[in-house]
């Protein structure tokens, strides 16, 4: 590619920011991601300087430094990386052909309830010691994930409209939510959405300040779930296994929510450890009008567990004791109303062919698709089309392994 002293060509974008690292320059994504364009690559055909959102290539036209840009993007971005975890990170959009139904990593939960889950990522800033999907600094998980805005937005739209029922939507992701860089444009996507009762996020509240919780209230929050589980200073630090967790800013943003958006505190409790912080936290949601739900810890296999799990007998029988105390309901009554699930294209104990995506979020695994699904495949498969057996089918969440 020749180059033309009198051409000089500036690119800028809105997702994109740029940073000069040596010999290297440094490309952030939606601001929690990054990769890394040689400078040997982009200086072949031009000189180029980089500002913000901007780059410059001095002696090209417009045309071809966006030919260049385009080609070396498409190449570098495969090394996406979490700024947070470190982990590479896959991201799904709507052009890459990837459904968002069928796993419990990201894209749409639907259990045929009125409640949605929707996972727009993965990765958190929190390393929780009971953390029941292992996330945080101390993950086993090898990949992150990252679903774009309005392909989420657009495929809960259509799920909405074929349900047809007034539905709850917890933006729940397998991290903090927090965290995703455009979770006050997903907020009102979702708010926006014919169907969508209400909007719920569940937030470790670390990120949380006025003008976030001010943004979000505008943007159509119906209610913030928050984990917290002591209002002991230095136990909250433990069981979040996080130095530089602050119960008393939390409380203090909370609090300045009051009557903006519903507050519902969410303890877990974990036996032998914060059964009287669980208490103290009803003690103060009845203070300040919030509602408190609280949670069992129960075992799970990828799971953390410092504790042993109590039957639910023992746990009601803690519920109750409180509720008799501080005269608050803590026992939810009646049942969630079920609305229509999506059909399954393929059961349990199937054979069928995919076409594999990505590596999964653990090793010997993969994150595979076929009909509309993903399928979360165990064990070493080929580097593109290959048929496994189903082995879980549940909710069109689904599992497979190598026929």
């Amino acid at each position: 590619m020749s180059q033309h002293p009198g051409f000089m060509a500036e690119l800028s974008f809105n997702d994109l920011g740029f940073e000069n690292c040596g010999d290297r320059v440094k490309v952030s994504f939606l601001k929690l991601y990054y990769f890394f364009i040689s400078k040997d690559d982009l200086e072949k055909a031009s000189n180029i300087s980089v500002e913000g959102n901007k780059i410059t290539f001095h002696s090209l036209s417009h045309d071809k430094a966006e030919k260049l840009f385009m080609k070396l993007l498409v190449r570098n971005f495969a090394n996406l990386t979490n700024k947070v975890t470190e982990n590479p990170t896959f991201y799904i959009h709507k052009n890459s052909g990837i459904p968002l139904i069928g796993s419990l990593s990201f894209g749409i939960v639907d259990k045929g309830t009125m409640f949605l889950e929707v996972k727009p990522f993965s990765g958190c800033n929190a390393d929780c010691i009971f953390c029941s999907v292992d996330e945080g600094p101390s993950s086993k998980k090898i990949l992150d994930i990252v679903v774009e805005k309005d392909y989420l937005v657009d495929e809960v739209c259509k799920l909405l409209d074929y349900k047809k029922k007034p539905a709850h939507i917890y933006i729940n992701p397998q991290g903090e939510p927090l965290l995703y860089p455009e979770i006050i444009s997903l907020v009102k996507g979702l708010s926006g959405l014919k169907y969508a009762e209400k909007v719920i996020i569940i937030t470790n509240g670390t990120l949380l300040t006025r003008k976030l919780g001010d943004e979000l209230n505008s943007a159509g929050v119906s209610s913030l779930n928050i984990s917290l589980h002591s209002l002991d200073p230095e136990r909250a630090k433990q069981l979040f296994n996080m130095k530089g967790y602050n119960v008393g800013r939390i409380k203090e943003v909370l609090e300045y929510l009051k009557g903006k958006v519903e507050i519902i505190l969410a303890p877990v409790l974990l036996k032998g450890m914060n059964e009287k912080d669980v208490e103290e936290i009803v003690a103060y949601g009845k203070t300040h009008g919030f509602s408190v739900n609280i949670q069992n810890f129960l075992h799970n296999n990828k799971g953390r567990n410092p504790v042993k799990e109590i039957d639910f007998d023992s746990f009601y029988s803690f519920l109750r004791k409180l509720e008799d105390k501080y005269s608050s309901k803590l026992i939810l009554q009646g049942g969630i109303p079920i609305t229509k699930e999506l059909p399954k294209p393929f059961r349990k104990g199937d054979i069928i062919e995919v076409e594999m995506a990505s590596k999964g979020r653990y090793k010997n695994e993969f994150i595979c698709f076929a009909k509309g699904r993903i399928i979360t495949v165990y064990g070493e498969i080929g580097k593109n089309r290959t048929k496994i057996k189903i082995t879980r089918d549940n909710h069109n969440v689904f599992y497979g392994v190598p026929a």
